[in-house]
């Protein structure tokens, strides 16, 4: 849906014997054409066709070339089928091109010409030959209607207006034809289930086969033993088409059916831009087989002499050269930046030797400090109520000696015990015991704690809770 918003309708085109019909949307135009004695455009009416699509275009202008389907006429244009070996697809025009030159009275590279495969019911063999169907025209017809549309800003895409025209009949699933009545010339085309077998261009308008039993005559003798269908659609012919759809079943058969197929009268509506129109507006509908001049690898090469295509590359260009330096661009823009960061980063440099000289004389000192504080907090913690410590002495080489006294006796066994009990003493003795007149015991205790080695795996210290209910308690 969204593609659909954003992509412009196409230019829908027919390029006739007397006069060019084109839409776009619902824009429409119609322009008289006049020709040389060899069927080529004159210079002035290439410059009024030109004037009137720049025209028709300029109403809506988009920054690349617009896709133009164009529908021509009949005139020179041959229609076969042509049975070729099974190939794949990409070496079908290959195989096609040889049998074009052994059956055309032209070359291939002289002509414009397009293929269609035919889906033969019935053939399974893998070397029975495909059939295919093959449209071809004289090269510098479409070079020169290429030319004239590529000057106004289109891609052309060719096709023969009689087979466009088909698109409109209701039912192809027998033999069927489409007859065209134009203002100078009919064109005829048959078809067998859906496929053109042949195409013939009669020198009559409406007024000559309204008004002339000669002319269907001839018609009639054209196509006596080439056609066998019932149903005859009839197309242009204007006011006369009444007349001529009854003049067909009398000349052509009694038990034909003409059905006449209407096309609103306005500008750049004819049956053949209607048919056009169906097949890229309707799923599944076919367009008919394009006329190429060109090889699938003469297609590829880019014509850089297209202004627009020039535009296309230079912007390519230019996003290529900003993608290639946009890092080296980032790199100058953020230098400032970095070297900013930089400095700052050298001068923590220095910070951080003295921050690691510090920690290094830190940690020393937490190693090789003596535990004073954790023999004092176990004592602390080991020492009875009441308990009285007169002097305490430590050194270095863990040797504590304490005086104090206590209550009794037992409270100086229980204080032995404890320290021991720790694990942070090696040997712990009383030395002295001495009763006095106030019913206490003076004491003097050694110790030796253990070295450090042994005491790492010792838990010291109050804990969370007992630092938490200390804060809590008021002070003694």
């Amino acid at each position: 849906m969204t593609g659909a918003v954003f992509r412009p309708h196409p230019v829908l085109i027919e390029i006739g014997v007397s006069s060019l019909h084109a839409l776009r949307g619902d824009d429409g135009l119609e322009v008289p054409l006049t020709r040389q004695h060899n069927g080529r455009l004159t210079g002035p009416c290439k410059e009024q066709v030109t004037a009137a699509l720049r025209e028709l275009l300029a109403r809506k202008t988009w920054p690349f070339r617009l896709r133009a389907y164009c529908a021509i006429a009949a005139n020179g244009v041959s229609i076969r089928r042509i049975g070729v070996p099974p190939a794949a697809a990409d070496q079908l025009d290959g195989v096609l091109r040889l049998q074009i030159e052994s059956q055309f009275p032209l070359a291939p590279d002289e002509l414009a010409w397009g293929s269609r495969r035919l889906n033969e019911k019935g053939v399974h063999s893998a070397t029975a030959h495909q059939q295919v169907l093959v449209v071809a025209v004289k090269k510098d017809v479409i070079d020169e209607y290429a030319k004239l549309l590529g000057d106004c800003g289109l891609e052309p895409v060719f096709t023969v207006a009689a087979l466009a025209r088909g698109l409109l009949c209701s039912e192809q699933s027998g033999s069927c034809a489409m007859l065209n009545v134009g203002r100078t010339q009919s064109e005829w085309v048959s078809f067998e289930n859906d496929v053109p077998t042949g195409v013939r261009v009669f020198p009559w308008s409406a007024e000559a086969l309204s008004a002339s039993d000669g002319a269907w005559d001839a018609v009639s003798s054209a196509l006596r033993g080439k056609w066998s269908g019932k149903i005859v659609y009839l197309t242009g012919a204007g006011e006369a088409k009444d007349n001529v759809a009854l003049q067909v079943p009398r000349h052509l058969g009694a038990g034909i059916q003409c059905r006449p197929i209407q096309v609103a009268a306005a500008p750049g509506r004819t049956a053949a831009v209607l048919g056009l129109k169906k097949c890229i507006e309707q799923i599944g509908v076919q367009l008919p087989p394009v006329l190429k001049t060109r090889t699938h690898t003469e297609q590829a090469k880019l014509d850089w002499s297209a202004p627009a295509l020039r535009k296309w590359a230079i912007a390519v260009a230019f996003l290529l050269v900003l993608v290639l330096t946009l890092p080296y661009a980032e790199a100058l823009l953020l230098k400032p930046f970095l070297a900013r960061r930089m400095t700052v980063l050298k001068a923590g440099l220095g910070r951080l030797a003295t921050i690691d000289q510090e920690l290094g004389f830190l940690q020393f000192m937490k190693q090789n400090q003596p535990p004073y504080l954790d023999a004092l907090y176990l004592m602390a913690q080991s020492a009875p109520p009441g308990a009285r410590l007169e002097s305490l002495t430590m050194s270095r080489r863990g040797e504590v000696a304490l005086r104090g006294s206590m209550r009794n006796s037992q409270e100086v066994g229980e204080f032995r015990a404890k320290l021991i009990k720790s694990g942070f003493f090696s040997e712990v003795s009383v030395d002295e015991q001495v009763p006095t007149q106030q019913q206490k015991v003076n004491v003097r205790m050694t110790a030796q704690w253990k070295p450090a080695e042994a005491r790492e795996l010792l838990s010291i210290g109050p804990t969370a809770e007992e630092l938490a209910k200390a804060k809590n308690e008021p002070k003694k």
